[in-house]
């Protein structure tokens, strides 16, 4: 099966002051890159959703030239603006959705993920933690069904990405019992948020 890998580069970064968050450094490297390079393995493409020619310009000297990008085309939407710009654009059934803060992916989890996907001929594949908290950005999408249910989203006004799951006809919700098994300490949804977090992974994987 060949994959898409969409990674969402859009959002405003209030957390992070004046910064834009893609372009913080962990180790030297942009977060962004540390996405991309967790991912190259694992995808046939890489799509990455940014907010405007401006953001785009900055990314475009800091990623490889094989990356696409694309860009949001909806304000007020947030990440479901670049789900939208991302699907459209991506070529092959399957899509990782994943946000440009989670520096320490984990390949093995991404592709059970898809593997899932395939197997059951999920709309989604979506972590859910014990505490019935799920990850709809770090979760497989179908292109067709999950475009159709962005658009719907969009039509009523609804940002919610939680939402979005509602609209598709089958997700599966894949217990963190499972992820344990390949990620036992399940860094790959650890985000970044703040500065204090990045000083706390910096110091961590220094």
């Amino acid at each position: 099966m060949q994959k898409t890998v969409l990674i969402l580069a859009g959002g405003k970064s209030q957390r992070f002051q004046s910064f834009d968050k893609c372009f913080v450094t962990l180790n030297n490297k942009p977060i962004i890159q540390h996405a991309i390079d967790n991912l190259s393995s694992v995808a046939d493409e890489i799509i990455v959703a940014i907010r405007d020619e401006q953001q785009g310009g900055r990314i475009r000297d800091k990623i490889p030239d094989e990356i696409v990008l694309v860009f949001d085309t909806l304000k007020g939407f947030g990440p479901l603006a670049g789900v939208l710009s991302g699907l459209e654009r991506a070529s092959f059934p399957y899509s990782f959705v994943v946000g440009c803060d989670m520096p320490f992916i984990n390949r093995k989890v991404v592709e059970f993920l898809f593997a899932v996907a395939e197997r059951g001929n999920y709309d989604a594949v979506v972590p859910r933690w014990e505490n019935g908290m799920v990850e709809p950005l770090h979760a497989v999408y179908k292109r067709e069904p999950t475009l159709a249910a962005v658009k719907d989203s969009i039509k009523k006004g609804d940002a919610r990405v939680f939402n979005l799951l509602l609209r598709l006809k089958s997700v599966k919700f894949l217990p963190m019992s499972e992820i344990r098994g390949i990620a036992p300490e399940l860094k790959t949804f650890r985000n970044v948020n703040t500065l204090e977090e990045l000083e706390k992974c910096g110091a961590h994987h220094r």
